[in-house]
């Protein structure tokens, strides 16, 4: 197959050829693929030229197509988004125009504020809703593609149609408030009406008047005619004379008697007030009827707008109607012309189409088909013999190879690759069975199953379980070889698998022999096809000897935290120890000093006693003197000062001891002035430094600064810095200070420092002073639990914060901070 010609191969050269081959693949060697031969005119050659044909015909309809289809999109774009809202902007302009008409005469009919009010409300909407139309149709004609003359004219006529709505609406403003004044007007008029009928009544119960009462019957019954007329100067004539009959009927009753004249006065007056007074029967309906005049006036200005409205918008309408209809026959003439252009293109195409079907027929799905049978019916296993002159083999049938193109190479190749598959196919059994002598040898166990049902299983993994293959074959289920515990577990997982496909971590679990014998396993699994079926793969690991370890260290480490514990236990009666033995110290020093005036004041009171025995002896022998009795009063006065002083010290001392003594014995919670406090603590630690006289302890405190939280703790804090100050850092024979400051920090916090200037702490130990049980003065009873006890106390009891500044040679300073009001424990 190395050296093809160009021309078909013949019987015995194929025979030959496919000889070779079966010996290659005998031999396992691999085949050289056939070569590829550049043609001039090949196959691809005529391909390309009639698909550059074919593509040269659809780029030419795409064009077409795409250039129609812009123009149509552009004029349809046109036609929606500009003409077509035009005419229907311009068609509900004349609607909402068509509205107001109706609406102008109810609202000058109007006879009541609610109707004269829902009618102008209406108007208003509908004048608002013009304005937008309007404004809606000019941002249009903006936007719109007319010619230049066609939109100005349109524009003109929109703008003249906009002024006309604002003169219009201020029309209709002035017409609301004419009609708003013509009801108030008939409201007053008909209540003087009613006040007149009212009045009419009583004068008919008023005696007899004679020519008085007739005239004043007769007027009433005129002024009741006069307010239905409809002419202005009449009415305004009735009320004139109505003024003088008034005045006439005012000089008849000023001379009548009384009490008829005073009231005929009366109703003359009520009379004139309710006719011909402003505001009167007279005086409203002359309002009215000018009222309504001008609401007649304004009725028809406003209905002459409305009709320069509507020639205007009749006008813009039927332009705006004949633009959308010479555009629609524009493009349906542009749709007519743009179908037959690619209509013809479209039969030009199909008939090439059908060309480039029989010459691709005749040149290359025949030989295709051939070859895909000849392909077949080899793979089908058919033979054809060959004879030789050496020897008769049998042979598949060969693929064709006729021709002088890339079918030709098509052949060529296909014929390679399939005694390829025929090698390769034999290099995948060698492969499989090597890769089962792999797995059969694993030191791990193997396992394929279904449903727990063993598909698969390997020496390693049934010796694992102390059972034969067979055996493992045989199971029911996997289950019955894992603990009861954990059978939930792998059904659960088992599902996991059937639906991700993931593969899962190891887990361990218990599993057990059929002899009732015991194991730790490690498994891992995964989902694989197996016997036309999904099922989970699991490699499986003995590590019972690694679980059996891991008990032994658990055990080991149990051990170490019980260690622990005891050693934290210890910790703990170690520091109370530490807090008792710093009350113990207290207790001997305040002892000491409180032995001293104690045995004072048992002295003077002695010698008190003595000289009064002395001074009663004297008495009772009648030999008392008055200087014996001046020296009584002096000795005695001495010793009673002597015996109020010390016992006043000692009381003293005894108060101090006891307070902090009590507090750092309880964890008592209150408030206490902080000042006060250290001055009792320094007063009950006096006896532990009052030999040194060089020593000076200074207090800086504001005497007012209150503090809530736990004095125990915060006494038990300062004594073991100042005890540590005094062991550790200053010198008994040299002079020394210690500095206790405190100041409030903001609001909530305190801060409280205590510094000394002694020998101050090495840098290398700085890191460690807060640690339990370092001490620098382990051969000297130090017990490392000082600073330890403090640093806890500040964290925990009081919530707050210690750092310490140091330099060798120039002292140590202790820095707290805590809230002034400390949480409760």
């Amino acid at each position: 197959m190395d050296g093809l010609s160009s021309t078909a191969l013949s019987a015995p050269e194929a025979a030959v050829l496919d000889r070779a081959g079966l010996e290659r693949q005998a031999r396992r060697e691999p085949q050289a693929p056939p070569p590829n031969r550049r043609r001039r005119f090949g196959i691809a050659v005529r391909i390309t030229l009639g698909l550059a044909v074919m593509a040269l015909l659809v780029l030419l309809i795409g064009g077409v197509s795409m250039s129609s289809f812009r123009l149509f999109r552009a004029e349809v774009a046109a036609l929606s988004t500009n003409t077509l809202p035009e005419v229907i902007t311009s068609a509900e302009l004349h609607g909402s125009l068509q509205k107001l008409v109706a609406q102008l005469p109810q609202l000058a009919a109007a006879t009541s504020t609610p109707q004269r009010r829902s009618i102008y409300d209406g108007l208003v909407t509908e004048l608002d809703s013009m304005q937008l139309l309007v404004a809606r149709m000019r941002g249009l004609m903006k936007e719109g593609e007319a010619g230049a003359g066609e939109r100005d004219g349109n524009v003109r006529l929109l703008e003249q149609t906009r002024s006309t709505l604002l003169i219009l609406a201020a029309t209709v403003a002035d017409l609301n408030a004419e009609v708003t004044r013509q009801i108030e007007y008939g409201d007053r008029q008909a209540e003087a009406a009613r006040a007149l009928s009212r009045l009419a009544a009583a004068i008919e119960s008023m005696p007899d008047t004679g020519a008085w009462a007739a005239r004043i019957g007769a007027l009433m019954a005129r002024a009741a005619g006069a307010t239905q007329l409809d002419h202005l100067s009449r009415l305004k004539g009735e009320a004139r004379s109505a003024e003088r009959t008034l005045a006439e009927l005012a000089r008849l009753s000023g001379g009548a008697p009384d009490p008829t004249g005073q009231m005929m006065s009366t109703v003359q007056e009520e009379l004139f007030s309710l006719l011909v007074a402003p505001g009167g029967l007279f005086d409203s309906a002359i309002d009215r009827l000018q009222a309504r005049n001008r609401a007649q006036a304004l009725t028809g200005q406003a209905q002459v707008l409305v009709e320069t409205v509507e020639r205007s918008t009749r006008t813009l309408y039927d332009s705006i109607r004949d633009q959308s209809a010479e555009r629609t026959d524009a493009l349906a003439d542009l749709i007519a012309e743009r179908t037959r252009t690619v209509m013809l293109l479209a039969g030009t195409s199909l008939l090439l189409a059908v060309c480039v079907y029989f010459f691709f027929r005749r040149f290359l799905s025949s030989r295709l088909v051939a070859m895909n049978r000849a392909v077949l019916a080899r793979l089908a296993g058919n033979r054809g013999a060959v004879q030789g002159a050496a020897a008769a083999v049998a042979l598949p049938v060969p693929v064709p190879v006729d021709g002088d193109d890339e079918i030709t190479d098509i052949g060529a190749s296909i014929r390679y690759f399939i005694d390829e598959i025929d090698r390769r196919q034999q290099a995948l059994a060698d492969n499989e069975r090597r890769f089962r002598d792999l797995v059969e040898g694993s030191i791990q166990g193997i396992v394929i199953h279904r449903d727990f049902h063993a598909l698969y299983a390997n020496d390693s993994f049934a010796a694992m379980l102390g059972m034969t293959v067979a055996e493992v074959m045989a199971l029911p289920s996997l289950l019955s070889v894992v603990a009861v515990t954990e059978r939930q577990g792998l059904i659960d997982n088992y599902d996991r698998l059937l639906e991700g496909g993931q593969s899962t971590p190891r887990r361990r679990i218990r599993a057990c022999r059929p002899d009732g014998a015991g194991l730790w396993v490690e498994l891992t699994g995964r989902r694989v096809d197996w016997m036309d079926g999904p099922a989970i793969q699991a490699v499986v690991v003995d590590v019972t000897r690694e679980v059996e370890a891991e008990d032994a260290l658990r055990q080991s480490r149990d051990a170490a935290e019980r260690a622990l514990d005891e050693l934290k236990a210890t910790q703990a009666s170690l520091i109370q120890a530490e807090k008792m033995a710093s009350l113990g110290q207290l207790v001997a020093g305040v002892a000491h000093e409180v032995n001293t005036p104690i045995g004072i004041t048992i002295t003077g009171a002695s010698q008190l006693q003595a000289l009064i025995g002395e001074l009663s002896d004297r008495h009772t022998a009648n030999a008392l003197k008055k200087s014996d009795f001046q020296r009584f009063l002096s000795d005695g006065m001495e010793m009673a000062n002597l015996i109020l002083s010390n016992s006043t010290r000692a009381a003293n001392l005894v108060q101090s001891f006891k307070l902090v003594a009590v507090d750092q014995s309880s964890d008592e919670r209150r408030a206490f002035l902080l000042r006060d406090y250290i001055d009792e603590l320094l007063r009950s630690l006096h006896p532990t430094y009052k030999a040194r006289t060089a020593l000076t302890i200074a207090v800086d405190c504001p005497a007012d600064l209150e503090l809530d939280g736990y004095p125990g703790a915060l006494s038990q804090i300062l004594t073991n810095l100042i005890m540590n100050a005094l062991v550790h850092a200053l010198d008994p024979e040299q002079p020394g200070r210690i500095a206790i400051a405190a100041r409030p920090v903001g609001a909530d916090m305190v801060e409280l420092s205590v510094g000394d200037d002694g020998r101050g702490i090495a840098p290398d130990v700085l890191p460690k002073i807060f640690d339990p049980f370092f001490t620098t003065r382990r051969g000297a009873g130090g017990s490392g639990l000082g600073l330890h006890i403090v640093y806890n106390l500040v964290t925990g009891r009081l919530h707050g914060t210690i750092g310490v500044e140091s330099r060798p040679g120039e002292g140590t300073r202790f820095t707290l901070r805590f809230p002034r009001v400390t949480a409760a424990a």
